[in-house]
């Protein structure tokens, strides 16, 4: 748990950590090596205060000697100056006295002080109350005694100078030995304690830059393999949520991801392959197709100029017929003139009669070959229109081409863009197509209906014409029988007048309907033409729509090559 919120802190923290660590322990040390100085001050200053009173007992050794020199120079001058200035000794003795006195605590010490106090004082006492009174009197042998007991005091007082003196010098050098060690205990302390932070921050330091060193290294490791394209590395295991942690658990995110799309990249190279050589087999199939329709529509267009050759022979004939039918309805006038007088001219009736027969036969030939015409212009408007549904058939399957081409561009998406605009072209020749072929298709039933109408006419008219010519031939072969029934003639020719008069009429209309026809023929003859140039336009787009499908399949190819060099 702890070792997990160790690894959870920040890189930064943990050094700053360490730096923290270290900077206690010189801390440390420094305060440790203050306290030694401290006491090495303490010591310095006991020296020195050992040294001092060193000084000071010297000095009091020769104030001391001065106070019996002073007394010698008393007494062979007696001068008031010496009393002041052994007085004055005195006084600084006395105060040198009371500041050594605090610093004598051994039993020792302070029996020898007591002794020197001792001394002293006598020395003192015998100088004042001896030797002054008995100088002053005159009575120098007392003096003299009083001298001699204090000169009997200078070496003794030394020599307890010396001896605490000595027991100070040894004080001292102990002092001076301890301020030694101590100095020495401190330096050592004082490394120790640099070496210690040094080694344990160095050592915190390099356990936590070997941590992180390795799972760098284990990270790099993962990484180069994944520059290389081997997708296949284990994740690494790095459970800390410190900067390690957050860039191992973005490589293994990193990882997934590449894996994902790369996963994703072979699946769509092998999508858009496969939808590439389908799409180049349908492009293939559309262009036979249009290479068919195109050949189709080239025969109906040598079938329509052929249809309006034969419609434009039929109006030729059937403005024939109808000038005949205008003649012949202007003769009827001369008949119903001359009808009154048929008896008399007999002989001229007949020989009109064998012309009106010739005539009669001369027109039932031109009907009967205007309806076979009629009949067979039917009949081709009838191939047409089959011809038509055949096209329309393969617009409609052009179309659906289209619109799945359309679609399977846009699944390859980017890569696609180029066949859909290709695919929208290929729709809209298609519905070009479709709208031709409707036009064809209404122009055609136009002719189909015209040409039924004009049949129908002209088999009515072949019906009159044939029952004219039965009449005729009747009317030559009982030409005696007509001159019995005159009236009978009259009435006849009264009713094929007004039948001549339909046919006139009839005739027009046939010749309106054949012109229409031709008009038609060469309308459908320019649109076919029309058709052919769109589907040559169409067969041109489905070459590049050929070439841009190859150019697709060779880009999926490559894109496998590439995704190939990953290792899932």
């Amino acid at each position: 748990m702890n070792m997990l919120r160790w690894k959870d802190l920040r890189i930064g923290f943990k050094y700053g950590v360490t730096l923290l660590i270290t900077i206690f322990l010189f801390i440390s040390a420094a305060s440790f090596v203050i306290i030694s100085l401290y006491e090495i001050e303490n010591a310095v200053s006991m020296i020195e205060t050992a040294g001092e009173r060193s000084v000071a007992l010297t000095h009091m050794v020769s104030l001391f000697k001065s106070k019996e020199l002073i007394v010698n120079e008393y007494m062979n001058m007696s001068k008031k100056a010496l009393v002041d200035d052994f007085d004055q000794v005195k006084k600084e003795f006395d105060q040198l006295q009371e500041i050594l006195a605090p610093v004598l605590n051994t039993e020792e010490l302070k029996l020898f002080s007591q002794h020197i106090n001792k001394n002293n004082q006598v020395m003192d006492d015998t100088f004042k109350n001896i030797v002054i009174p008995n100088l002053a009197k005159g009575n120098r042998e007392d003096a003299a005694i009083g001298y001699v007991k204090i000169s009997g005091l200078t070496k003794p007082t030394a020599a307890l100078f010396e001896k605490i003196k000595d027991a100070v010098d040894k004080q001292r050098a102990l002092s001076i030995a301890d301020a030694h060690k101590k100095v020495q205990y401190s330096i050592q302390a004082l490394i120790i304690s640099i070496v210690s932070a040094a080694v344990l921050g160095s050592t915190i330091l390099l356990l936590i830059s070997r941590g992180i060193s390795k799972n760098l290294h284990q990270i790099v490791d993962i990484t180069n393999k994944v520059s290389k394209g081997d997708l296949t590395v284990s994740k690494n295991q790095y459970s800390g949520r410190d900067e390690i942690g957050q860039l191992s658990a973005s490589v293994n995110v990193m990882i997934q991801n590449l894996q994902n799309m790369i996963q994703g990249i072979s699946q769509s190279a092998l999508t858009v392959d496969e939808e590439s050589s389908a799409f180049r087999k349908i492009a293939d199939e559309v262009k036979e197709s249009s290479m068919q329709i195109a050949a189709t529509m080239d025969e109906m267009a040598s079938g329509a100029q052929h249809q309006a050759e034969a419609s434009s022979e039929i109006a030729h004939s059937i403005s024939a017929l109808t000038k005949l039918v205008q003649q012949a309805n202007i003769n009827k006038e001369v008949l119903e003139s001359s009808a009154a007088d048929i008896l008399d001219v007999v002989q001229s009736g007949g020989i009109k009669m064998n012309a009106s027969i010739d005539n009669m036969t001369h027109i039932n030939e031109v009907i009967r070959d205007s309806v076979i015409k009629v009949k067979q212009l039917d009949e081709s408007s009838k191939k047409v229109s089959g011809l038509v549904q055949v096209i329309q058939g393969i617009s409609d399957q052009t179309n659906l081409l289209a619109l799945n081409a359309a679609i399977e561009a846009a699944r390859a998406g980017e890569a696609g863009k180029g066949f859909a605009v290709v695919a929208d072209e290929i729709r809209k020749l298609a519905e070009q197509v479709g709208k031709s072929l409707k036009e064809i298709t209404d122009i055609v039933v136009g002719i189909q209906n015209d040409s039924k109408g004009m049949t129908a006419t002209l088999e009515n008219g072949y019906q009159v014409i044939e029952m004219g010519t039965s009449q005729i031939h009747a009317t030559g072969e009982v030409f005696d029988i007509i001159r019995a029934k005159v009236s009978t003639i009259s009435e006849n020719i009264k009713l094929v007048a007004y039948s001549l008069n339909e046919i006139a009429q009839n005739s027009e209309k046939i010749n309106s309907a054949g012109e229409q026809v031709a008009a038609i023929s060469e309308e459908n003859s320019a649109g076919i033409e029309q058709t052919v140039a769109s589907l040559q336009q169409q067969a041109s787009s489905m070459e590049t729509i050929v070439h841009s499908a190859h150019s697709l399949s060779n880009s999926a190819a490559a894109l496998k090559n590439v995704v190939n060099q990953f290792k899932l």
